[in-house]
């Protein structure tokens, strides 16, 4: 079926069976605002959450592209065919998906920027949520604040060569970060074999895998 057919449903009157388990679960305890988001979203990927056995939460559309080519330089295999799924949340929107991932036990790695405060943002915000099956993975480092800075600093001689001479005023992290999709896109299509994964998405890889 279409995953269209879950997209307007009160999840608190599903009951579910996902590849996490082989007995129902009800969502009967999901929270008011969690039912009411997912009702109101947009995008469809509550029915592909609810399904996988393991999944890998990122923040915006410049990780989301150049996830599945960490994940294949990292595992040496695809995400898909190993039982995990890459999702996009658009921002800030990861307690609801973990919320849901407490009540079903689908092994989830969030990964997000720090926005300069590694502990309010990466640590406290999420402790309510951390188990066995739940991990926030994020640069440790307040200095490197989001994915295009750590992608940047960990790949300067790929990006000033890729970016650097069609800049004029920018320089080339402020294009990066001006430019977020297209810029991971440039990467993905002409520099991803030689791209070096930040630390703490290699982490989160190697933790999904376990």
């Amino acid at each position: 079926h279409s995953n269209l057919v879950s997209a307007r449903l009160d999840l608190r009157k599903c009951i579910l069976l996902n590849s996490s388990s082989t007995n129902p679960t009800s969502l009967a305890d999901l929270s008011e605002p969690t039912a009411k988001f997912f009702m109101k979203a947009p995008d469809n990927n509550i029915l592909e959450f609810i399904l996988s056995k393991k999944v890998v939460l990122v923040e915006g559309d410049a990780e989301y592209i150049l996830a599945e080519a960490f994940y294949k330089k990292i595992a040496n295999v695809a995400p898909e065919d190993s039982d995990t799924h890459i999702i996009s949340v658009g921002g800030t929107s990861f307690k609801r998906y973990l919320e849901l991932s407490q009540l079903l036990k689908i092994k989830t790695a969030v990964i997000r920027d720090n926005d300069g405060d590694y502990q309010q943002n990466c640590v406290d915000r999420y402790s309510e949520y951390i188990c066995d099956h739940i991990k926030v993975f994020s640069d440790r480092d307040n200095e490197r604040t989001t994915f295009e800075i750590c992608l940047y600093e960990d790949n300067k001689a790929i990006c000033d060569d890729l970016f650097g001479q069609q800049r004029k005023t920018l320089s080339v992290k402020d294009y990066m970060l001006k430019n977020k999709a297209e810029a991971a896109f440039l990467l993905l299509q002409k520099k991803a074999y030689a791209l070096c994964s930040p630390n703490y998405i290699t982490e989160a890889i190697q933790w999904i895998r376990e």
